[in-house]
């Protein structure tokens, strides 16, 4: 097309070259005066041009002719192609298309792997940033626990002891303690059988995490690193706010301070490193392989805690009897009895750290999975049995349960149950709630025989309901629960004495399982050739195409072949239902039996320890003896050091660790804080530091109540003898003001208003008391 309008352009060109002067003489001779001058037809320069121009557009022209037929030979050498594979088979093309679909299929696995991995970390993550946010609601449960369980005057104080943990424990944590706890090991220790386990580790990236992106992930794990300080953390909180309740009414607020940052730096931090750390920040370890092995001592031993029964419980209980000692008792104790101000407060505490327990036990799973499950189950198994067996115990030894012996028992059993919630069932879990619930109850009933001023219990339910637990998980644990697990006393003889009958008689009970699964099978497909649904099938689909042919006079008749072809299948299908659910049923029950033999097998060779001839052997006691070594290592080592730290702390704050005798007597909710916890005064704006001494008190009122007039002396010297008596000494009381005390209410002059008690019984013995202590004879009598 372009050369032949190139070659219509260059004709009229030409034409219009030479026809100027075919008109000229066309027109006739002039004269010369008609004659113009004589002048070129173009211009020489714009003929050149013209002509360049032309030679540019027959090389362009020439140029898009070659690249055309360049496209049509391509063109030909396509339809060739494809003309020979029409005529040689498909054989290339099916290959095409089979890479084609293997390509898409594993396009779509890999999505959908990644699909399953971003699932399962926002599923982990969020429980267990749950369970952090469980495990900080603890601590307020804890200090309602302990603050119903002192005098009114020290409610405030003891709650702030452990609510002050959140921020002073908070902020170290972050700073320092999850680098001390779980950086790799920089000291070591080879001893009881284990060579080179961690004591404490370090690392300068995880110092206010500086070294960590909010998008690492703990290595093995699908929770972020992030998560896993949050949620350890609230645990290294928790931990030496237990300790307050054993030096409860006597300690003072920023000494203890000092005590839980030194507390948690020499022994939290290196009993969490001991138990818990892996090579999870170790840059020696190639990053496919963190996470895999335990770095610590206890941890290279094979002592199993799940959730801190060392780490938590037997440490904070066994640093509380040590401050206890250092410390000394209460005023007074154990003659004085100190009444709870409030066991509304207590049990309501009591009912949070149960709550709470749920993400303190099942979190510890880092994962939500049947093992988180499985330890929340055994949490609120041990729990219960525990209150249960707390009670009846106190019944049977008092006669009646109390309020504080249900949450006491409650405790007990969570704290028991914290190292083996994620490595036994929940029998298991019951067996140690009630061992612990009887244990705990004789050691608190026995710390005043003993000697020592545990205000709160701290030791007999935490120090002494850890260690129980601690031991009772080489009993009662289960390889089966999970693959970290090992095989206590009763497991390693059930599964044993299970393998046995699997393997009796040369494998009856499978042979047995294969033999129904056959018969089952083979009674399905005799019922088959007999009904051959099949061959129905294919008469309902004729059916149905015959209908849809039918011409309308055959509609009625075909509609009626289909329905008869349709109930026939139907009847068939009903009756081969039963007999393919039996098949199923004996597949799954075959399956099962071979599972269960495989991996007892396996668990037994490596109890047995088969591939090297038995050099490590594990029998029915191996678990339990290991628990009981990591329990007395940590009771030795947190005894010892918490001993060193808390005497420190008095020596550094220049004893001052322990409040005065006027401190302790008006109470640490005033001297500490200058507050009280339950205001019932007009007060509304603040309170002020006033006399312990008694005072009067408005006429009591109600039934019950009583007068004794005491003669023979001035109100002056009987209230001066009654303060005298009402103090703290550590000389035994006086048998007659024991006995008075509990029913007087208001002392106004020689007036002394009762309330309860023998009137008669009460003014005989105030008639003595004051006899003896004046030195005069006074007498009583009711009004």
């Amino acid at each position: 097309m372009r050369f032949r309008r190139l070659a219509v352009a260059t004709t009229l060109l030409l034409l219009g070259a030479v026809l100027p002067a075919d008109r000229a003489h066309g027109q006739g001779k002039k004269t010369e005066q008609e004659i113009p001058p004589p002048r070129a037809a173009f211009d020489p320069k714009e003929i050149d041009a013209l002509k360049k121009s032309l030679a540019e557009l027959r090389e362009k022209t020439e140029a898009d002719l070659v690249a055309s037929k360049m496209a049509a030979a391509d063109a030909l050498a396509r339809a060739e192609a494809a003309e020979k594979a029409a005529a040689g088979g498909t054989k290339g093309l099916d290959e095409k298309v089979s890479a084609l679909e293997a390509g898409a299929k594993s396009a779509a696995g890999t999505a959908a792997g990644e699909a399953a991995t971003v699932g399962r970390q926002r599923g982990d993550t969020a429980w267990f940033l749950t369970s952090a946010a469980f495990v900080m609601f603890m601590v307020p449960g804890l200090a309602l626990f302990y603050g119903g369980m002192v005098r009114r005057k020290n409610v405030l104080a003891t709650m702030m002891q452990s609510m002050a943990a959140l921020a002073v424990v908070g902020v170290y944590w972050v700073a320092i303690g999850y680098a001390l706890a779980f950086g790799p090991s920089v000291f070591t220790l080879s001893a009881l059988g284990v060579e080179k386990g961690g004591l404490v580790g370090w690392s300068w990236d995880l110092v206010f995490l500086k070294g960590v992106e909010v998008t690492t992930y703990l290595p093995q794990y699908d929770v972020p690193v992030y998560a896993h300080v949050m949620f350890q953390g609230m645990f290294a909180i928790l931990t030496p706010a237990l300790i307050s309740g054993a030096v409860a009414e006597r300690i003072r607020f920023w000494p203890f301070c000092i005590f839980m940052i030194l507390w948690v730096t020499f022994v939290y931090c290196p009993l969490a490193h001991m138990v818990w750390a892996f090579d999870w920040f170790d840059p020696e370890v190639l990053s496919p392989n963190r996470g895999k092995a335990a770095i610590g001592f206890l941890g290279k031993m094979g002592a199993l805690d799940f959730a801190g029964g060392t780490v938590v419980h037997i440490a904070a209980g066994v640093a509380g009897l040590a401050c206890c000692l250092v410390l000394g008792r209460r005023a007074g104790y154990p003659k004085m009895v100190a009444h709870p101000n409030g066991m509304v407060l207590t049990l309501l505490g009591a009912g949070l750290l149960w709550f709470g327990w749920f993400g303190f036990n099942g979190g510890s799973a880092t994962n939500a999975t049947s093992l988180a499950a499985s330890a929340f189950a055994a949490t609120q198994a041990a729990a219960a049995a525990a209150g249960l067996g707390w009670m009846v115990v106190e019944w049977l030894h008092k006669g009646k349960p109390t309020a504080l012996g249900l949450a006491s028992g409650v405790v007990a059993g969570l704290v028991a149950v914290t190292p083996a919630s994620g490595f036994v069932y929940v029998g298991g879990a019951v067996c140690i709630g009630l061992a612990a619930a009887v244990v705990c109850y004789l050691a608190v009933a026995a710390k005043n025989a003993l000697g020592y001023d545990d205000s709160l219990d701290a030791f007999g339910i935490h120090g002494v309901g850890g260690f129980v637990g601690a031991v009772l998980t080489g009993v009662f644990c289960s390889a089966l629960v999970q693959s970290a697990s090992a095989d206590g006393f009763f497991a390693h003889k059930a599964h044993r004495a299970r393998l046995e009958a699997l393997k009796k008689d040369d494998g009856k009970l499978i042979k047995d399982a294969e033999a129904k699964e056959s018969e089952a099978a083979a009674g399905l497909a005799t019922k088959e050739k007999e009904l051959k649904p099949e061959e129905l099938t294919t008469a309902v689909a004729d059916a149905e195409k015959k209908l849809a042919d039918a011409k309308p006079e055959g509609k009625g008749a075909a509609e009626a072949a289909l329905k008869e072809a349709q109930a026939k299948l139907t009847a068939a299908t009903d009756e081969l239902k039963p007999l393919a659910d039996l098949v199923t049923d004996r597949k799954d029950t075959l399956k099962a039996l071979v599972t269960e033999r495989d991996t007892l097998q396996a668990l037994v060779d490596k109890q047995d320890d088969t591939a090297n001839d038995g050099k490590d052997k594990k029998g029915a006691t191996s678990q339990a003896f290991i628990q009981l070594k990591a329990a007395l290592f940590s009771v030795v080592f947190a005894f010892v050091v918490s001993l060193a730290l808390c005497a420190l702390t008095q020596a550094v704050t220049l004893g001052n660790f322990r409040t005065d005798a006027e401190g302790e007597a008006q109470g640490l909710d005033r001297t500490e804080h200058g507050e009280v916890g339950f205001d019932f005064s007009a007060a509304t704006e603040s309170v002020a530091v006033v006399s312990a001494e008694p005072r009067a008190a408005s006429v009591p009122k109600g039934n019950g109540r009583f007068e004794v007039q005491l003669l023979g002396a001035e109100g002056a010297e009987l209230m001066k003898v009654w303060t005298q008596l009402c103090q703290p000494t550590e000389e035994p009381a006086d048998a007659d003001f024991l006995a008075v005390y509990p029913h007087v209410t208001t002392v106004r002059g020689t007036t002394f208003r009762c309330r309860g008690g023998n009137p008669e019984e009460v003014a005989k013995r105030l008639g003595f008391l004051f006899t003896r202590h004046l030195g005069k004879d006074v007498r009583a009598s009711k009004v």
